[in-house]
């Protein structure tokens, strides 16, 4: 008995599979498992922001740059760059000229030279490709990677004005309570029944420990607090969550670098709403 031939697929069949997939897409599956580094890395990073802003703004400028640095260390191996020594050195640009400059420029608007930075790196960035010896596989990858990790280190350095305004070290002092308090939605990440509930449970620890920090604090106030501390923790814990599909985030070094990241992204965020609500 001969066996019968497959049937081709139809269009149509496809077409319904192609929206099937489109409607209940497939993710990657979330990394579980040794969430306490990067609770502790991201409550680290955030209570050393706050150390170093209430210093004095330079030394807080430190701090932002070596969160830059942690970036720069771990960002290309993390999104799985092809060329890393590359990625990172583009993003270490960023990450230690951008605080720097803004901590030199001697009168707001203290941000207006971060453009000259930012077209640094990316320079560095794309001379970096055109040395690349390898060939250049995955070019359009690597050069994404490169310049995704570029924003986010820039980002980060609107940290550092907030060092030489009024209120603006107490605000950081505020943020930074709620994203190590919010951190620990993280663990949640064990339990199946709570995985679906993070960023609720992330937004509503940020907007009770910036409610209660603001309380403390005069200079924010508690409606400046609830609302810097929810929007910090929701921006950081979904920076989080975007990073732990990546295999590297199991290891040290890939948890490192997403907490450093989690940190760095609320900076611009956090910039004008404590300008708006502090002032």
């Amino acid at each position: 008995m001969e066996a019968s031939e497959p049937v081709s697929e139809s269009r149509a069949a496809r077409r319904a599979a192609r929206e099937a997939h489109l409607r209940n897409p497939i993710l990657p599956p979330m990394a579980t498992e040794r969430r306490i580094p990067i609770v502790l890395a991201t409550a680290v990073l955030a209570v050393l922001l706050a150390i170093g802003t209430t210093s004095d703004h330079a030394i807080g400028a430190a701090a932002v740059a070596w969160l830059g640095l942690a970036l720069a260390w771990g960002w290309p191996e993390l999104l799985g760059s092809p060329s890393r020594f590359g990625s990172s050195f583009a993003v270490g640009v960023a990450g230690v000229l951008a605080p720097a400059t803004v901590a030199a420029t001697p009168d707001d608007p203290f941000l207006r030279h971060v453009p000259v930075v930012v077209a640094a790196a990316v320079l560095t960035m794309f001379l970096h490709q055109i040395v690349r010896k390898d060939g250049r596989p995955r070019l359009t990858r690597s050069v994404a990677i490169s310049a995704a990790g570029i924003a986010i280190a820039t980002i980060g350095a609107a940290w550092v004005p907030l060092g030489r305004t009024s209120g603006g070290p107490e605000v950081v002092v505020v943020v930074a309570v709620a994203l190590a308090v919010s951190a620990l939605t993280d663990l949640g990440a064990s339990i199946a029944r709570v995985r679906p509930w993070m960023i609720a449970v992330a937004a509503l620890l940020g907007f009770l420990a910036g409610g209660v920090s603001g309380l403390v604090v005069d200079e924010v106030g508690v409606v400046a607090g609830v609302v810097l501390g929810a929007v910090s923790a929701t921006l950081a814990h979904v920076m989080r969550r975007v990073l732990c599909v990546l295999p590297p985030i199991r290891g040290l070094r890939g948890q490192l670098t997403a907490a450093a990241a989690s940190v760095l992204v609320t900076g611009v965020p956090v910039y004008v709403l404590a300008m708006i609500l502090v002032g």
